[in-house]
């Protein structure tokens, strides 16, 4: 596989899961239209970013076809627009964000219309559970509600992307749970992973700044294997 470097945007990814404040402050419950809240158990430390993110996602633009990109800092830190240039799209990562954050948020999913939605979430989650089961229940609960209420909508789910230890540990079994409840259930399960797991079973090193967020390299493996997907679907999977 060619790998196109994507050039000029390294600031982009400076964007990390794990940002810490000077002091964890308490909840703040914001009342949005669209009901959207940080999930029960969220780090405090989060809860500053993870609000900002859900007021700027509450009041993007309504997206009525094109592609919708859903996740945690992966996807918030992703240069779309650079990497499908042209591209009708919506960016609705948030940095720290889990299954259960998505679930918590699919009303501003759901106000949307898109043709494709891209699912990547559950990396953050291994920071909460050991049960592989739990994550891949969360992330087919997602599946199910957006396919019930978006049934025009092609949903795609990306596999969990390879990591460092221990939380990659419990990696490939969410994924193989995931990849199996796709069949016959109404959403395509891509394998990225593939792609980006060295040797070890962890992040090829030159594709990451920290064996968990992409850097210019890995964004353009992520280009390269999803480009067709992307632009004009892939219902057969890769």
């Amino acid at each position: 596989m060619e790998i196109r470097v994507l050039t000029g945007l390294a600031s982009a990814f400076a964007l990390s899961a794990c940002a810490l404040v000077q002091s964890p402050p308490e909840p703040i419950q914001i009342d949005r239209p669209s009901g959207a809240v940080p999930w029960a158990d969220i780090d405090p430390r989060a809860i500053p970013h993870v609000n900002r993110r859900l007021d700027e996602i509450e009041w993007q633009p309504m997206l009525d076809g094109g592609v919708l990109f859903l996740g945690d800092s992966i996807t918030e830190g992703a240069p779309l627009s650079t990497m499908f240039p042209g591209l009708n799209l919506r960016n609705q990562g948030i940095a720290w964000d889990t299954s259960e954050g998505v679930l918590a948020r699919l009303n501003q999913v759901t106000r949307h219309t898109p043709e494709r939605i891209f699912l990547l979430i559950g990396t953050n989650d291994t920071n909460y559970t050991d049960d592989p089961s739990r994550i891949a229940g969360n992330i087919e609960a997602i599946a199910i509600r957006l396919r019930e209420q978006l049934l025009d909508t092609e949903l795609y789910v990306v596999s969990v992307l390879p990591r460092n230890a221990p939380n990659n540990d419990i990696i490939p079994a969410v994924n193989d749970q995931v990849k199996a409840a796709a069949e016959g259930s109404g959403f395509v399960f891509l394998d990225l992973a593939s792609a980006m797991r060295a040797p070890n079973g962890e992040m090829i090193t030159a594709l990451s700044y920290d064996n968990l967020h992409l850097n210019v390299q890995g964004y353009a493996v992520w280009e390269e294997v999803l480009r067709t997907c992307v632009w004009d679907g892939c219902p057969d999977g890769l």
